[in-house]
C-alpha cells in the first residue's frame, strides 16, 4: 500500500515538509452538503376542516415557497382531503420541531387569512391539530401509519371515543 506523504528534511531545515505522493490519486468533495430527507404529517385542527379546492391547491403553493425560503428541498407533496403530508431535505443541523414549527405557522397564517370560514370557526392561531408525525425517510408514511396518526390525535382531541 503506497504511502500518501513522505517526510524529508534538509540540512538548514529542521521542520518536515510534506510532499505528496504522486501515485495517490483524490477525489473531488462534493459541494452539496449532507442533507436527511424526512417524511412529515399534519391534519386539520377540526375534523369537519377538509383540504380540498382552492385550499388544497394554495397549500402546494405555499409549501413550496415556504422551502425555497429557508433553503429546504422539497421532494414531495400529498394535500388530502383529510391531511398534509410532504417530505424534504434539510442540512443535519435543521432539528424537525423547528421546520415542522415554521411550517405549521406560516401555512396556517396564510389559510387563516386567506379562507376565513376557518378563523370563523377556528379561534385559535394554528389551523393544524396538536402535534405532527415526522419520520427519517424518502417515501411518504405508509397508510395504517397515518391512520393511526389521526385515529389517536382525535381520541386526544376528545373528538372521537377511545373505542372507535
Amino acid at each position: 500500500m503506497p504511502s500518501t506523504t513522505t517526510t524529508q528534511r534538509t540540512k538548514s531545515d529542521t521542520t518536515p515538509q510534506w510532499v505528496v505522493n504522486p501515485d495517490v490519486a483524490f477525489e473531488t468533495v462534493s459541494r452539496d452538503p449532507y442533507e436527511l430527507s424526512y417524511a412529515c404529517l399534519v391534519i386539520p385542527r377540526f375534523s369537519t376542516h377538509y383540504l380540498i379546492g382552492d385550499l388544497a391547491d394554495n397549500l402546494y403553493d405555499w409549501m413550496k415557497q415556504i422551502c425555497v425560503s429557508f433553503g429546504w428541498r422539497l421532494d414531495y407533496v400529498s394535500v388530502r382531503p383529510d391531511y398534509l403530508q410532504w417530505i424534504l431535505r434539510v442540512l443535519p443541523s435543521t432539528s424537525p420541531a423547528y421546520f415542522m414549527n415554521v411550517t405549521r405557522r406560516q401555512t396556517s397564517q396564510e389559510i387563516l387569512e386567506n379562507f376565513p370560514r376557518f378563523k370563523k370557526e377556528n379561534r385559535s392561531r394554528d389551523f393544524w391539530a396538536p402535534g405532527y408525525l415526522v419520520i427519517v425517510s424518502t417515501s411518504p408514511h405508509p397508510s395504517k401509519m397515518i391512520n393511526d396518526y389521526i385515529r389517536l390525535t382525535r381520541q386526544q382531541q376528545g373528538i372521537l371515543d377511545s373505542r372507535d
